[in-house]
């Protein structure tokens, strides 16, 4: 097997031992996406937060520990929400966090639930932007935040296993998407512009 497509297939929907190690590499890899993103999501304890791709609940474990506000995950994988889970175990248990299982342009949450909703190099597997733009604003409360923190193509297109699986949008598609769905857009760059975020306000 090619391991370039191996390692892709298990970055998109990580299962398995292959699973557990590629979520282990993304957490070391994305510590300061991580901090990025809470950074600007700016956490309320009262705000009701949904990360999109949540894979093993590093990024949600890592903002529980820090805000006692009220925290869902959603991952395509079952396997790794086992692993989410796990790690998040205290949480779950006194209603503060929950896991579902699905897709980013189908969710099965109801409207206007969220304040605010993060992803973290998950939009290079999404089957249709517009349709993930649009969910997104659907589960969101009115002025919600979203926060969609990506590589840019020029860092991502020099790991091998990006050649497979990957969708690589520019800046200016990813800004369109958010404004046609509703939201007030801004980037902002990260870790020396190897990575943005695209801020998006629902106004």
């Amino acid at each position: 097997m090619n391991i370039s497509k191996y390692i892709s297939r298990q970055f998109s929907n990580p299962s398995g031992v292959g699973g557990k190690i590629a979520s282990f590499i993304i957490n070391r890899h994305n510590t300061e996406m991580y901090e990025e993103t809470a950074r600007i999501l700016n956490i309320d304890n009262s705000d009701h937060i949904l990360d999109i791709g949540c894979g093993n609940g590093y990024m949600l474990n890592l903002l529980a520990k820090r805000f006692n506000a009220n925290f869902d995950g959603i991952d395509i994988s079952e396997s790794i929400l086992k692993s989410a889970q796990k790690r998040n175990r205290k949480f779950v248990q006194n209603g503060k966090m929950s896991f579902s299982v699905g897709v980013a342009d189908k969710m099965p949450f109801k409207n206007s639930t969220f304040d605010k909703i993060c992803t973290l190099n998950t939009v290079y597997f999404w089957e249709d932007l517009n349709a993930t733009m649009q969910e997104i604003c659907r589960i969101m409360k009115p002025n919600g935040l979203f926060v969609n923190t990506l590589f840019t193509n020029e860092t991502l297109s020099r790991f091998p296993h990006t050649k497979y699986g990957y969708r690589f949008f520019i800046e200016a598609q990813l800004i369109e998407a958010a404004r046609y769905s509703g939201f007030d857009v801004s980037t902002v760059p990260i870790m020396n512009n190897a990575a943005y975020c695209i801020v998006c306000r629902l106004i």
